[in-house]
This record gives structure tokens, sequence and C-alpha cells, in this order.
């Protein structure tokens, strides 16, 4: 009986003990602030009102003189924080790029170096992470991190996040209904799930219907924890077809194809030759518009609800894309090279009394320091492994950090896959490519922003390829990255760098 007593009295303290430290985690939870992870798929940087402003009008106006889309929301986000002019999808494509940004570890390094295929559940997440510190975590919209299941609502596989009712796997469904409270893709076509706009409207269009659900979430009244939410939108990516009116209302811009759109200049082997070359419709390019003003102003009825109930200004809010959209330059639409149009995304970060507003980022960012830097801006302790770099310090006040001494900055991009195809290394104004079948390329932002000249072994880029190249084969030990051991990559970074022996 007395052993019994004693054993009873060992569990109560234990759990009144548990109780108090939960209680305690829930205490210092409540004073972080939210996070709201806005995420686009396939989004060109220059649809963006607050990236052509910071550019030369024919760089802004890419589609032709005035053919420009308001994103007045967008802009207001940027103008309260900081913006990253050369952020970039670590690898341009919607899996191995979202697999980056949600673990802060390089594509090859988390079991989804392609798409379709399953994140390595050993890696902790950036829900994982903000779970542990008292957060409660939700992912509404597309996933692509569970493998194969289209939709797959709700993924076997979902990065350790607790609500997950509105997530779907993968997919560019464009109408989303609620079935007996259970999520459906609306448009069907003999009983199976269609990417069809159909009747959709400003309920069941997926942006606005994906809104209303992060809404419900966000702004639930019985709710004490903070919140990290991932509100991921499947547009701009194609199908180019959006609800109206956003379906017709840039039909009367005067649309034209791209100064790069057949250059006749010869393009690097590593673009794959002339396949996939799409013939230029400006219908196309008024679509797309469509569906990034839709977003626009989903984002703002988002902001303007947490407004009302009064935390916003208690919210980090990041909003970025997986990847670009060529849109016609250089004679592609979509992604997976390191173009430009491609690999470069839009970056935005809000925080009042953290970040400085009116800021603008000019030095590499890629998107696998993302969950890095969120750790950062919310003052919990890192990850060792993190391979994705911590930038909270240089984003919360760009003009303190960028009077201190420090080495150049790069970021470091890879096709997606598991057979090497190109690499990259990115500075603030260079680029440096080596490819399996071409030789190593050098892009200078400054001098040629079209990406249409090859600078490597030209006057006045002494020694660019050559420091890149050695951050390169730095970045490859570091983060072992089997496509340093194709010969080709490996010749070619012997190439730039000078000798092979220079690598002992």
């Amino acid at each position: 009986m007395q052993h019994n007593y004693l054993r009873a009295m060992i569990l109560i303290v234990f759990a009144i003990g548990s109780a108090v430290m939960s209680s305690e985690a829930d205490s210092a939870a409540k004073t972080q602030p939210n996070v709201l992870l806005l995420v686009t798929d396939e989004h060109n940087f220059r649809t963006l009102g607050c990236y052509r402003d910071l550019l030369p009008q024919e760089q802004a106006e890419m589609w032709g003189p005035g053919a420009v889309v308001p994103t007045p929301h967008l802009d207001s986000l940027a103008k309260q924080g900081v913006i990253c002019t050369r952020a970039y999808a670590t690898a341009p494509v919607c899996s191995p790029c979202r697999a980056a940004m949600i673990t802060g570890r390089y594509p090859h390094n988390t079991g989804v170096p392609t798409n379709n295929k399953v994140l390595d559940g050993k890696i902790p997440t950036l829900a994982d992470r903000l779970n542990d510190a008292g957060y409660r975590t939700a992912f509404i919209g597309k996933w692509h991190l569970g493998g194969s299941g289209k939709p797959e609502w709700a993924p076997k596989v979902d990065g350790g996040f607790q609500f997950t009712k509105f997530m779907f796997n993968r997919g560019h469904w464009k109408k989303f209904v609620l079935e007996n409270g259970t999520p459906a893709v609306g448009s069907t076509r003999n009983g199976e799930p269609t990417y069809d706009v159909g009747d959709a409207d400003e309920k069941t269009f997926a942006t606005d219907w994906l809104t209303d659900r992060a809404i419900d979430y966000i702004t639930d009244p019985v709710q004490t924890k903070p919140f990290f939410t991932v509100v991921s939108y499947p547009d701009p990516h194609g199908p180019n077809s959006v609800r109206a009116p956003y379906d017709h209302r840039f039909d009367d811009l005067r649309f034209i194809a791209p100064r790069t759109y057949e250059s006749g200049v010869p393009a690097p082997k590593w673009l794959g030759g002339g396949k996939n070359h799409p013939i230029f419709r400006g219908q196309d390019m008024s679509r797309y518009f469509g569906m990034v003003q839709c977003i626009d102003d989903n984002i703002g009825r988002l902001i303007e609800q947490m407004k009302s109930v009064g935390c916003l200004d208690n919210t980090l809010i990041i909003m970025t894309s997986d990847h670009g959209d060529l849109c016609y330059e250089h004679d592609r639409q979509n992604k997976g090279n390191p173009y430009e149009g491609s690999a470069r995304v839009p970056m935005i970060w809000r925080l009042p009394g953290q970040i400085a507003a009116e800021q603008v980022y000019t030095d590499p960012v890629g998107t696998v320091d993302v969950t890095p830097t969120v750790i950062g801006m919310l003052g919990l302790a890192a990850d060792p492994d993190d391979q994705g770099r911590d930038l909270s310090s240089v984003l919360s006040d760009v003009a303190s950090a960028a009077s201190t001494p420090q080495p150049k900055p790069l970021t470091f991009l890879r096709n997606s896959g598991t057979t090497a195809q190109w690499v990259a290394a990115v500075d603030d104004r260079y680029k440096l490519i080596l490819s399996v079948n071409d030789e190593p390329w050098l892009f200078d932002a400054q001098q040629d922003p079209d990406e249409l000249l090859n600078f490597y072994m030209r006057p006045g880029s002494q020694g660019v390829a050559e420091r890149l190249g050695r951050a390169l084969r730095q970045y490859s030990i570091d983060n072992h990255d089997p496509y340093f051991q194709n010969p080709n990559i490996a010749a070619s970074l012997d190439q730039v760098i000078g000798t092979a022996a220079d690598k002992q």
C-alpha cells in the first residue's frame, strides 16, 4: 500500500510539473508574433508594382509599354517592410523549392529533389519547430510535398502542421466547394476533377475560397495561441484562366512579346534547344495578369480582416513564390532554368517594430533561407543543421547591416531532379552557371539585364567567375551536393577556378 501511495504521489507531482511547464510555454508563446507565409505558384516578379518601381521602364514593362497589372496590396506590404530584389527559388520547380523553403535544407537533402516526391519525415519542418514553441500551425492550399496524390486533401505526409483540412497535395484547380463540410474540387468531367473554371465565382474560385478558409482560421476568436499559417495559392500557375471579371480585365492592354523572344541571339545549350517554343499570345498574358490581380485583391481582403481583429501588426508576414514564369522571355513559358524570369521570385517581409519600413535589400536571398530567417525573427533557437542562412538581423535593418563590413553574400541554385544539368551561384550583380553540356556562362545584371550575353572571360569581368566558382565549390562540400560528382560539372568548375590542383 505504501509503495502504491508513493507511486501515486510521484505521478501527481509529475503531472503538476508538466502542467506548469505547459502553462509557461503557452505564456511565452502568447508574447510571440504570429507568422503568415503567403506562397504563390509560378509568379513572375515583374507583375508586382513594388518591383516595377525599382526597375528601369524597359525592364518593368517587359510585355509592352503600359502593359502592367496593379498590385496595391502587395505593394503596401513591401512599403511597410523590406523587399528583396534578388530573391531566388533554390531549385526553380514546385516541390524541391517548397521543400527547401519549409525545412531550411537544400532540396537534395530533403527527399524532394524533384516534383511529386515525399518529404523526409526525419527533417524538422518550420511547422515542427513552431509547434514546439507553442504555436498553432495550419497549412491552407497547395502543399506538393506528399508524393503523387492529386488532389489528396489533408495529405498523409503533412510536414507536422496541426490543421490540414484545407491542405491539398497537388494540382492547379480553379474551383473548390464544401460538400457536407468536406473540401472538394468543384469542376468535374465524367466524375473526375478538372482544372476548368466553370461557373466559379468570388466564393468558389480557388484563390477566393482559400482566402476565406484562411480568414476563418486566423480570426477564430476562441484561439489564444499565436498562429503560424501558410496560405499557398495554386495561381498564377497555368492553365492561365481566372474567374470573371478578372478573365477579361486586361484584354485592352497592348501586349507585345518580350525583347528576348525570338531575339536571334544564340541561346545557351542548358536551355535545351528550340523545343517547347511557344507562340506568343497577348490573351495568355491578359489571363495571367488577371490571376495576379485576383491574388492581390484577396491578400488585401485577408489583411483587412487581420486588421479588424487587431492581429495585423503583431504578425510576421512573408510573401514569396516557389518559382517564376518566363512568360515568353527567351522563347519559353514557365520555369526550370536559371534565367531571371524562371528562378527569381518576389519576396517581401513585414513586421512593424522589428523590420524597418521602406527597405530594399539588394543582396541575394534563396528560398532555402526562409525557415532559418523566420526562426531568427522570432528569437527562437537556431538548428545547427540548417543549410539556409538566418537573415533576420540583416532584413530587420538593411542600412545598419550594409554599414558593417562582411563578405559578399551569395545564394546557390540547382536544377530540379536527380541528374545534374546545371548549378548556379548568384551575388548582387552576377550569376555564374555551370552545366553538363556548355561552357560556363556568366550573366551581368548591370550591363545585360536581359541575360542575352555571356560575360565569362570578357574584359572587365576578370576574377568574378573564379570567385563565384570557389563559392560553388565550398557549397558543394558543405551541403554534399551530388551534382558536383558529374564529370562535366566538375570539369567546368575546375575551368573557372583555374586548375584542378587548386582544389587541394
